[in-house]
């Protein structure tokens, strides 16, 4: 192979290393910002428990989601609001989440994973929590939804 026909061949190369590198920052960008949105919407979603924000909540929540709480029990999205909005007596005066890691596992699917910490009552007793959660969003008609949920409660 003669230097003309190297030429060529280099320049391909240097193009290819180059598209692929900016493939790799425009894919960390974006991955960035979902991230970011992710993030918005743990916090959000904290604060609409505690105002009692149920519209917000429902959009965030997919019609298929579940839970699976600390005790094992698997429960639906229905089940959760009934629970939540039907009873003057079940409060969350607080919430708030911390420690959020998000792993964006491709164009449509997230994983949230972090802390939260709540205080509230039920037919008056008062009681604080502290639990660990994961929170896998799927991109469902141009909005994050969450799918599925898992809490564990830290142990004091």
């Amino acid at each position: 192979m003669d230097a003309g026909t190297k030429m060529p061949d280099l320049l391909i190369v240097v193009a290819s290393a180059v598209s692929i590198t900016v493939g790799v920052i425009a894919a960390s960008t974006q991955d960035q910002d979902t991230a970011s949105v992710i993030t918005d919407l743990e916090e959000r979603l904290a604060r609409a428990w505690v105002n009692k924000d149920r519209s917000f909540i429902e959009a965030v929540l997919a019609s298929d989601w579940t839970v699976t709480d600390s005790s094992g029990r698997i429960l639906t999205k229905e089940q959760v609001l009934e629970e939540t909005f039907s009873s003057a007596e079940r409060l969350i005066d607080t919430m708030a989440v911390d420690d959020i890691r998000v792993r964006v596992l491709g164009p449509v699917v997230a994983v949230a994973t972090g802390r939260t910490r709540a205080t509230g009552g039920y037919t008056g007793q008062r009681a604080s929590v502290a639990l660990r959660f994961t929170d896998i969003f799927h991109l469902r008609e141009g909005r994050w939804q969450v799918v599925a949920s898992q809490g564990t409660t830290i142990t004091p």
